[in-house]
């Protein structure tokens, strides 16, 4: 199955979870009891414990539901595999059960299962089972949104699923039509808004849904972070909306807000540990130059995380924080032990092997301006870079990188022609190796034009994109020109 899907930030994946009730229509609507919808937000809160101690004798639907999404999330964010075995046996129990309630109650109830679970399973590598279950929620959902159009709570899962499909790789289509599974993303984003729009109380979830899609599946995480503010005006303390503007803000290159985030988040000793967090401080520590405050964070993550995904590329940027602080030998170090440390599922675990296998090390000055530009830190990077001389560009990746670069910080600043310009010189100089630089250089070219209502011209840099092979951004580039391309439908 997809692995984009798999790669998907913990974050975004457990907002994927998250169902929006109906506004006043004719047909029955999902609602929470008081108990009920108090355990729904402390689960959304990621108090996780607190919420399934408040329904120890679960009956209704939404009690199923509340203690599903309960456990999932907690499974994401922890990869916890001493607790996987007993939260799977409980979720094959409840997927069987008789539960009280409207039909379409527990069609929605029925349908969410299977998708908590191709997610969990997702994360877990057991992809086949994933498959299965991703399958099985569409098909249920899909027939109960045919059969009672009107019950708006089923438009959460299938809206999701709609954007999800939509946006899978060319290549996995094969997949899609095995499983007789299609999607449109106008379709799922217009099923999400009609959620966003209703006069629920569980509005947020549909703003939250539509700010990670904005973010993640459309590349506008601008757009994604202002409507996060919007909800961090309303509820300033919640934990999960905290951690995604987070994960946005680093996305849109503004990892100084992205560390007020974090450090929000640390401050509230609730709820279930959020590890990963630690992961993203040292990426914000890293944008900034401060080498040894991300080193501690790293160490931090490796020391508590129970998972395997992003420890390869948590010990791989140890090894290239010692690099850039000037100490090759502790550098040379961490990049061993990051050649036998976790796995390669991730796409940062996979782009660490991709540079770990490289017989040179990175160039320090092109690394420096890479992460100073991936945070915002733009004067710091075009300092750099105007140190640069052609001696320190020996071969021809490291000459590709340098217009690459400047490509990139060009785009962060608007400076589009020049972005344009050496957007192209990459293209041209790329060729066909496989590098990244190229297929992602003809995806941004799309984007450029895309904003310029150059429609034939960005189409074409977008279907140009796909046609890369074997780089190691091939899944994530391939997902993002698909997404750009349905847009134009």
């Amino acid at each position: 199955m997809n692995t984009d899907i798999r790669n998907t930030r913990a974050g975004f994946i457990a907002c994927l979870f998250l169902f929006f009730a109906t506004g006043p229509l004719i047909a029955q609507q999902w609602v929470f009891d008081g108990n009920t919808k108090k355990a729904y937000e402390l689960v959304l809160n990621l108090q996780t414990e607190e919420a399934i101690g408040l329904i120890p004798d679960p009956k209704t639907a939404q009690d199923f539901y509340v203690l599903s999404l309960a456990e999932a999330i907690e499974l994401l964010l922890t990869e916890d595999r001493e607790i996987f075995e007993e939260y799977e046996n409980r979720f094959r129990s409840r997927i069987h059960k008789n539960i009280k309630g409207s039909s379409n109650d527990y069609k929605f109830l029925r349908a969410e299962l299977h998708l908590h679970w191709a997610f969990v399973y997702l994360k877990f590598g057991h992809e086949l089972d994933a498959a299965s279950h991703l399958r099985e929620a569409y098909r249920i959902s899909v027939a109960c949104r045919k059969k009672s159009p009107k019950y708006l709570a089923i438009q959460k899962t299938t809206g999701l699923l709609e954007i999800i499909i939509g946006s899978v790789p060319e290549k996995y289509n094969w997949v899609l039509g095995l499983f007789q599974m299609k999607g449109t993303i106008p379709l799922g984003l217009q099923e999400l808004n009609n959620l966003r729009n209703s006069d629920s109380p569980l509005a947020m979830e549909a703003d939250l849904l539509i700010s990670l899609a904005q973010g993640y599946i459309f590349q506008k995480p601008e757009q994604g972070l202002e409507e996060l503010k919007k909800i961090l005006k309303e509820k300033p303390e919640n934990r999960l909306t905290l951690f995604c503007a987070a994960s946005l803000a680093i996305k849109n290159s503004q990892s100084a807000e992205a560390l007020s985030y974090l450090n929000r988040l640390g401050k509230m000793p609730i709820g279930l540990p959020v590890y990963y967090a630690d992961y993203l401080k040292g990426d914000v520590y890293l944008h900034q130059g401060d080498y040894i405050d991300a080193i501690a964070s790293y160490r931090w993550f490796l020391a508590h995380y129970k998972g395997q995904n992003h420890l390869k590329d948590a010990t791989y940027k140890i090894g290239l924080c010692y690099l850039l602080n000037g100490n090759t030998n502790d550098a040379l170090h961490f990049f061993d032990e990051a050649r036998n440390t976790g796995k390669e599922s991730a796409e940062a675990d996979k782009s660490a092997a991709r540079s770990l296998s490289d017989k040179t090390l990175p160039n320090i000055v092109l690394s420096k301006v890479r992460y100073h530009t991936d945070g915002g830190y733009y004067a710091e990077a075009r300092t750099l870079l105007n140190s640069i001389t052609d001696k320190d560009l020996p071969e021809k990746r490291s000459q590709v990188e340098y217009f690459y670069r400047k490509a990139r910080l060009e785009h962060k600043t608007h400076q589009y022609e020049a972005a344009k310009l050496f957007y192209r010189q990459v293209i041209d100089m790329a060729g066909d190796e496989r590098w990244y630089f190229a297929p992602n250089a003809c995806l941004q070219m799309g984007y450029i034009l895309m904003a310029e209502n150059k429609t034939n011209d960005a189409r074409s840099f977008f279907q140009r994109a796909l046609t890369y092979n074997r780089h190691e951004y091939k899944n994530s580039i391939d997902s993002k020109a698909k997404s750009a391309l349905e847009q134009f439908k």
